[in-house]
């Protein structure tokens, strides 16, 4: 074998070597822009337990958010207190995420239901952790009527207008310091989204229900920082 022919026999070693590498390369960065287009479209709802009116609230608002995020394009992961699976009379809510192994880093944004809770179900504390950070990442947030009350304990009312069930003593909730109350109707303050009438309030009140405006304003910031 004389030397031109080893020569050729290592350039085709050569450029075999290279070809792998690009190619290994080339499906490596797929790999990477589909994990990131999957996370540009995933949002985080987190439902409370406890609701005083669960077929209510899982049929006109959870059912109504999610159907509405998952026609805008979007994937909703749900997470509930203890990942319980929710069942009502004509619905069951399974969650599709563990909330001890959510990473806020891998959503867009966050919304959370009112649920009408009774007004002394805790927040579990990872939830308030994935708040905090989604508020310091500038994250978009939703919140209804009494999901405002975690929201704010994360410090997302603070420097913002906000919407609620009706004003605030800040002495008795210092967490709401620093936000300005707006009334009960849908309030968007940059990132943020409040909403102070849920489906059994608007029941109980008279008032229109605030979820699909709540959502709709929720999608709008989601399309305006991706």
């Amino acid at each position: 074998m004389n030397y031109r022919t080893i020569f050729l026999l290592l350039m085709v070693l050569q450029v075999r070597r290279i070809s792998r590498f690009i190619m290994f390369a080339t499906i490596l960065a797929a790999g990477f822009s589909n994990a990131n287009a999957e996370n540009e479209k995933r949002v985080f709802m987190f439902v409370t337990e406890g609701s005083r009116d669960l077929e209510l609230m899982l049929t006109a608002e959870v059912a109504v958010m999610r159907r509405m995020l998952e026609d805008a394009g979007y994937t909703v992961d749900i997470g509930t207190s203890g990942d319980q699976t929710m069942t009502s009379d004509s619905m069951t809510l399974q969650p599709t995420v563990s909330l001890a192994e959510i990473d806020i880093d891998r959503y867009v944004g966050v919304i959370l239901p009112c649920m009408a809770p009774a007004s002394d179900s805790p927040t579990p504390a990872k939830v308030t952790e994935l708040l905090k950070a989604a508020v310091a990442q500038e994250k978009p947030i939703a919140a209804s009527r009494a999901a405002v009350i975690p929201l704010a304990e994360a410090g997302g009312v603070a420097g913002r207008e906000y919407a609620f069930a009706s004003p605030v003593d800040t002495s008795q909730r210092p967490e709401f310091s620093g936000g300005k109350f707006l009334g009960i109707g849908v309030v968007r303050d940059g990132n943020i989204s409040t909403a102070g009438i849920c489906p059994l309030s608007a029941i109980s009140t008279g008032e229109e229900d605030g979820t699909v405006e709540l959502t709709r304003s929720f999608i709008e910031s989601l399309a305006e920082s991706t």
